[in-house]
């Protein structure tokens, strides 16, 4: 087993017992903080150090948080996302803990649009979809995503709610016109006809941990479960992986709850990307993938300590000596940003480089799923991973002769 870790759990609310487990029964430690109990602190000064203090209001002052102490972040934040992301970013960029979910991922994923957006810029296919601050020309929008019927999806919400479907001519103007008086904001995708069904699967890291497919309740067609849907496990495909594993990636999040569907020709679409996915999974699959996540989280944790600690050389030593940023770059999304080395250190395992060539030059994957024979540096062990797997994690395997 990896050596012991103590996580700060960033939960709103109760975090669930399934995550609890998965720290406590692999011998790790962890504390629990609520977003909204805590005070961030930027210092005035260039070499100054940033902190955070626990403001919860049972206490007679605030209390600053050792966060030396901390391993790793896991996140779990649901109502105020905005201030959550705050804190987390604090933690993850000002302070360097790592965290399988970014700040900005979050963001992304709590909105239906940007996410829709990203996934489209990384390739990966969506319904067609439009976006009008003021839709007039609501004929011309319609039939851009293939015609009646289609779907409207307020840009923020989750677990069904904010998602109707335009059936008619009439309804949908009636239902356009009543939004945009209202200056609610919505995105409208032609219709995937999944016969009533999609697939929520749950990422982490590299690989899909485990998926589910839900049906609609008789008379709907939303399969989400808070909304009165049944589910079952299933094994999806490794075109369906590889997939899933792209989108999660596209918004930035090494672990989150990529929903699927569908056509009546078997083609897949990218409906959604969770970064809070909830327990029903675990409930109806009887999988419970936060082991996955905390030991993911453990093994990026080790890299990254050996990785800090080896003597820094070159261009990053130069940048960091200087003034204690570097320019990053992310192979997957194609971001560019300034951000510290310690954050980039934390960071540089998930797809980030000081590279601008490896950016531009970066090879799509192989379309091949062929299993090929490696050597896990992490583990010592050989195992069987795709040729896909191996071309996205080369620094953590070796391969070796069939």
């Amino acid at each position: 087993m990896s050596k012991s870790l103590n996580f700060l759990i960033l939960a709103t609310g109760q975090p669930t017992h399934y995550l609890l487990d998965a720290i406590t029964k692999q011998g790790h430690t962890y504390e629990v903080h609520e977003p909204k109990d805590l005070y961030l602190y930027i210092d005035q000064s260039e070499t100054g150090k940033d902190m955070i203090y626990n403001g919860a209001n049972h206490l007679e002052k605030p209390v600053l948080l050792k966060t030396q102490s901390y391993d790793a972040v896991i996140s779990a934040i649901g109502a105020n996302l905005a201030h959550g992301a705050s804190i987390l970013r604090h933690l993850t960029e000002n302070l360097g803990i790592y965290c399988a979910q970014t700040a900005t991922g979050l963001e992304t994923a709590s909105n239906k649009l940007k996410t829709t957006q990203r996934l489209s810029t990384n390739g990966i296919t969506v319904p067609p979809t439009v976006y009008a601050g003021e839709p007039t020309h609501i004929p011309f929008l319609i039939d851009k995503v293939g015609g009646l019927p289609a779907v409207a999806k307020l840009l923020q919400g989750s677990q069904g709610v904010g998602v109707f479907l335009l059936e008619t001519p009439q309804a949908t103007n009636t239902a356009l016109e009543s939004m945009y008086k209202l200056k609610v904001p919505l995105k409208i995708q032609g219709f995937v006809n999944g016969k009533n069904k999609d697939i929520r699967a749950i990422v982490v890291g590299d690989k899909v941990a485990v998926a589910m497919e839900r049906t609609a309740n008789q008379g709907s067609f939303r399969a989400n479960l808070s909304q009165g849907g049944s589910g079952r496990k299933v094994e999806l495909s490794d075109a369906d992986k590889k997939l899933c594993v792209e989108a999660a990636r596209a918004v930035d999040l090494r672990y989150a709850g990529v929903d699927l569907m569908k056509d009546d020709k078997g083609k897949s679409y990218i409906i959604e990307v969770n970064g809070n996915p909830g327990t029903k999974i675990v409930n109806i699959t009887g999988y419970n993938h936060y082991y996955d996540l905390v030991n993911f989280v453990a093994e990026r944790v080790g890299q990254i300590k050996a990785k800090r600690a080896e003597p820094e050389k070159g261009p990053r030593k130069e940048a960091s000596a200087s003034s204690g940023m570097v320019q990053a770059h992310n192979v997957h999304t194609k971001e560019s940003r300034s951000m510290t080395a310690q954050e980039f250190s934390s960071l540089q395992f998930d797809g980030w480089t000081t590279d601008p060539k490896a950016v531009a030059s970066k090879t799509a994957p192989p379309k091949t799923d062929k299993l090929v024979k490696v050597h896990n540096i992490n583990s010592g062990e050989t195992e069987m991973v795709s040729e896909y797997e191996f071309s996205l994690n080369q620094s953590r395997y070796i391969r070796l002769k069939d």
